[in-house]
């Protein structure tokens, strides 16, 4: 707590100090469903005038947010006391850095956030920020969900898992999710967007011999999606289906192999800006385990 004190006073003082760095954060949604991978791009702009090194000081780690649940809340990070590799921007010059901000504050409740950049600059015992953006996490609605074991030869042997698919609206369009829990422990393996869903359409849930779901929805007209999800969340990859005539379906082969029934496969998925992780890989900035 005395870390977030600190911090929040030097925050309150740089408004009025002189903007040697320029920061913006840049999200590009501001409704995210729980669980969900939240983007945020940080730009820094060295306006000082000269070569400038960013690095972290007793107290104060150079890279990092001021995140507040609410109007008067602050919300930790996983660990306070992360460290970062120290960064020199020549003079003019702009960097960039995009984080999951997920994997380093647990903004995970179903809230409203503030959320600001605010990266310290040594030589001014300052803290630049960038304007406060706005975030909102809710949830969707369950359209189906199993309970699976994870086999022999897997990490987490043993446990139980459950996989479930989620509707999302988002403001443009509906949109479909996984979500991979542990059913004892209530660790949340994370929760992913599958792509478009048509409304009205039902998505179809079927597990290999490995309990890997492939989970096969409506995308567009005589299109669909089939996407495969690992027992512990790794993301196995997607491809596009067409079928010009009548529905498409995904069954489990007698051999326990899974095919797709009613529909030609078009191509591989386009990958995701922000690859799926499982939830033991480190965060981008590194925080002592």
């Amino acid at each position: 707590m005395k870390y977030f004190l600190s911090l929040f006073i030097l925050l309150v003082a740089a408004a009025n100090a002189h903007a040697q760095l320029d920061v913006r954060l840049d999200i590009k949604r501001r409704i995210f469903i729980r669980g969900e991978p939240i983007a945020a791009t940080v730009h820094i702009r060295n306006l000082s005038g000269h070569d400038v090194t960013l690095r972290d000081a007793p107290g104060h780690q150079w890279f990092g947010f001021e995140v507040m649940q609410g109007s008067e809340t602050p919300v930790a990070p996983h660990k306070a006391d992360y460290r970062n590799d120290p960064l020199t921007i020549l003079a003019g010059d702009s960097v960039s850095r995009t984080v999951d901000l997920l994997k380093l504050y647990p903004v995970n409740e179903f809230a409203t956030y503030k959320v600001r950049a605010a990266i310290y600059f040594e030589e001014t015992k300052k803290y630049m920020t960038s304007d406060r953006i706005n975030l909102d996490i809710s949830d969707g609605k369950k359209v189906w969900s199993e309970t699976i074991g994870v086999p022999n030869g897997k990490e987490g042997a043993g446990q139980y898992h459950s996989m479930t698919l989620i509707s999302f609206q988002t403001p443009t369009q509906l949109m479909l999710y996984v979500r991979v829990e542990d059913i004892a422990t209530g660790t949340l393996f994370g929760t992913y967007p599958l792509g478009r869903l048509i409304s009205g359409s039902t998505p179809i849930g079927e597990f290999d011999n490995e309990n890997t779901l492939h989970a096969f929805h409506m995308t567009g007209p005589n299109q669909y999606m089939l996407t495969k999800i690992g027992v512990n969340g790794e993301w196995l990859g997607q491809s596009i289906w067409n079928a010009p005539r009548g529905r498409a379906t995904v069954r489990k082969k007698p051999d326990g192999t899974m095919v797709v029934v009613g529909a030609s496969r078009e191509r591989p998925a386009a990958a995701s800006a922000l690859p799926v992780p499982k939830i033991s890989d480190r965060p981008p900035i590194s925080i002592p385990q």
